[in-house]
């Protein structure tokens, strides 16, 4: 008799059949491919190099100290995901935007006139940090599934908000209260607004929740209206612009389908397209009052909000309407691309307006070269595409996780893309930094928090039910 192995039919295939096919791929990926992605970033760790050295000689003996350190923690960090069966391509990603960082933060202090010096122990304290915040979570993962989690982060966003209404500050002179000084050190607490909303989004829709599909929309509702009204207060709309669209996409993924879900949603796009239009037209109505001083109480106030959503749609749609004022950093940056080229440009054209961070991808373009341009964007994408799957096995055996996992991701990623599409010229510039590519000690750790908390929950434990 011959015994043959049964075949299943597609009807017969369950999740875990899918699930165990995932795993089975992933477990095919050799160990020499796997050590190939410690060793990626450090080639282009030493690469990076001959890049500072060719757009800035004075920088290369800083970049050597800051080598050193790097090598060592990229080795360390790379061995530890590769041991608990981590996702080596999300590490190597991170890796080399990290170097990639580091390398260009250098050379803009000796390219470019910036209002603030890059200070390397400053990424290494956010590196610690990030340490011990992943440490943390393995210790409080659970948490996520009490009940007042939720709540909780409600206060803490709530905190964040009344904390920089009354205390906050603008060093930069943009009028964007979103800063703290604590002794001698400054830090910008929007960021831990995004803390909150992964916390807050992962416990919301944990199993031990068990929340309706009306009480959900509710309480996503406050969050989303405690956001807007506190950025509002601090004149910090580029922050919350990723926490709304991390809002409405986390309700369209993670929610079950339903009319109500549907008509919220509508709802929301509706309003959006509303409130521009209506920021449209009252500018054209204020803008006389306003050149006159003839507004009152109610109307002066509206008035910088009404003129910032104007100017950001209207500069974006004609830069050279403006090209001494509103325009000029966008200009400068259009230019800054046209002399690119391959390797970094030639030209010595360095004029370029808050290169250190809200133009950091145009000076990457710039100083480096357009090659490295696009690795940077392949590395974004790589980490885009690594959450992705890794929010999608989470979803087996632990939702709270995944949503988390699937919040990181969309904050790191989607900021990336939205601070390069603004600095080309192609949306409305935010105003934000980009992640590992910017200088900011507060942001930096908090995005190395994340970068921490992917790497561990891609690990060998990504099996295991938590719920």
């Amino acid at each position: 008799m011959l015994f043959r192995k049964k075949v299943k039919t597609d009807d017969e295939i369950s999740a875990e059949d899918l699930f165990a096919d995932e795993e089975d791929e992933r477990t095919e990926e050799t160990p020499e491919k796997g050590a190939r992605q410690i060793v990626l970033p450090i080639i282009l760790q030493f690469l990076l190099i001959v890049f500072v050295w060719l757009q800035a000689p004075a920088a290369v003996m800083k970049y050597l100290y800051c080598l050193v350190p790097l090598l060592l923690s990229t080795a360390f960090i790379g061995t530890w995901v590769y041991n608990r069966d981590g996702d080596m391509k999300l590490f190597s990603s991170i890796a080399c935007l990290i170097s990639i960082g580091i390398a260009l933060q250098l050379t803009i202090d000796e390219v470019y006139a910036t209002f603030t010096v890059f200070q390397p122990l400053k990424y290494a304290a956010g590196l610690g940090i990030a340490i011990v915040f992943t440490g943390l979570f393995t210790l409080a993962k659970k948490l996520l599934n009490r009940p007042e989690a939720v709540y909780v982060s409600l206060v803490l966003a709530a905190a964040v908000y009344i904390l920089l209404y009354f205390k906050g500050y603008d060093p930069n002179g943009m009028g964007t209260n979103a800063w703290v000084k604590i002794g001698p050190f400054t830090a910008q607490l929007t960021d831990a607004a995004k803390v909150a909303a992964v916390l807050f989004y992962s416990s919301l829709f944990a199993p031990g929740q068990r929340l309706s599909e009306t009480r959900i929309l509710v309480i996503s509702t406050v969050f989303f209206i405690l956001n807007l009204a506190g950025s509002l207060m601090i004149h910090e709309l580029g922050s919350f612009f990723i926490l709304y669209f991390l809002h409405l996409s986390i309700l369209f993924i993670f929610m079950e389908k339903g009319t109500k879900k549907r008509f919220y949603l509508l709802t929301i796009a509706g309003a959006t397209v509303l409130a521009l239009g209506t920021c449209y037209g009252l500018y054209h109505i204020m803008k006389p009052m306003a050149d006159a001083g003839q507004l009152n109480s109610v109307l002066a106030a509206l008035w910088p909000y009404v003129r910032k959503v104007y100017l950001r749609f209207s500069i974006t749609a004609n830069i050279y309407s403006d090209p001494y004022g509103a325009g000029y950093q966008l200009l400068q940056g259009k230019k800054a691309l046209w002399v690119a080229g391959l390797f970094g440009n030639r030209v010595n054209f360095n004029a370029i307006p808050v290169v250190e961070s809200d133009m950091a991808f145009i000076a990457l373009m710039n100083s480096f070269g357009m090659l490295m341009g696009f690795a940077a964007l392949y590395f974004f994408l790589r980490i885009m595409m690594s959450g992705s799957e890794l929010a999608l096995e989470k979803m087996h055996t632990s939702r709270a996780q995944a949503v988390a996992v699937y919040c990181m991701t969309v904050l790191i990623c989607a900021q990336a893309a939205v601070v390069i599409l603004g600095s080309c010229n192609l949306i409305p510039l935010a105003g934000l930094p980009i992640p590992y590519l910017s200088r900011g000690g507060t942001y930096q750790t908090i995005v190395l928090c994340f970068s921490g908390l992917l790497l561990y929950l891609s690990g060998s434990e990504r099996g295991e039910s938590d719920e």
